[in-house]
C-alpha cells in the first residue's frame, strides 16, 4: 500500500461520528468497524461527485481488496474525519487512498481497490472515459 500523505492532499473529506455500539471490549472502535467508516466516506464521495441515486446497483463498481494500517486508537467521544483522494487509475479499476483522523491524530491509513463491473454480465469491463476524467480530478494533490 502507498501511504497516503498529508491531510492537505487529499480532496475530499467527510466527517464520522462515532456510535455506541462501534466501542469493542478494548475501549476504542472495532477494526471492522472502521472498515465501514470508510465505507461510508466512499459512498458519500460517489453521492458527492459522481451523482448517486438509491439503487445500490447504480454503483458500477465493486469493492475487490481492503487494506488498513492502524496508527492509533478511535475512543468514544473522539470527532472523525476520513479524507479521501483517488489513487490510481486501470483499465477495469481504481484505487481510493484513506487518511483516518481522530480528533486531529492520525488513527489509520487504508487503500481500497474497487473494479468497475458489469452486473448483468458478470464481469470487470472497461472504466468509461467520462468516469476516468472525473476520477482523475480527485486524484492525491501533490503539494507545491
Amino acid at each position: 500500500m502507498t501511504h497516503p500523505g498529508p491531510a492537505g492532499e487529499f480532496p475530499f473529506s467527510c466527517a464520522i461520528e462515532v456510535r455506541w455500539s462501534d466501542i469493542d471490549a478494548m475501549d476504542h472502535v472495532n477494526n471492522a468497524v472502521l472498515v465501514t467508516y470508510l465505507e461510508v466516506a466512499r459512498t458519500k464521495l460517489w453521492e458527492r461527485h459522481f451523482e448517486l441515486t438509491s439503487s445500490a446497483r447504480d454503483v458500477p463498481f465493486i469493492v475487490a481488496r481492503v487494506e488498513v494500517d492502524f496508527r492509533s486508537p478511535i475512543r468514544f467521544g473522539d470527532s472523525v474525519v476520513v479524507r479521501v483522494a483517488v489513487g490510481s487509475i486501470g483499465r477495469t479499476s481504481f484505487s481510493l487512498r484513506y487518511r483516518v483522523e481522530a480528533s486531529g491524530r492520525l488513527a489509520a491509513e487504508a487503500e481500497t481497490v474497487q473494479v468497475f463491473y458489469d452486473y448483468a454480465a458478470h464481469r470487470p469491463v472497461t472504466i468509461p472515459q467520462a468516469l476516468r476524467e472525473r476520477l482523475s480530478a480527485l486524484e492525491a494533490r501533490t503539494p507545491s
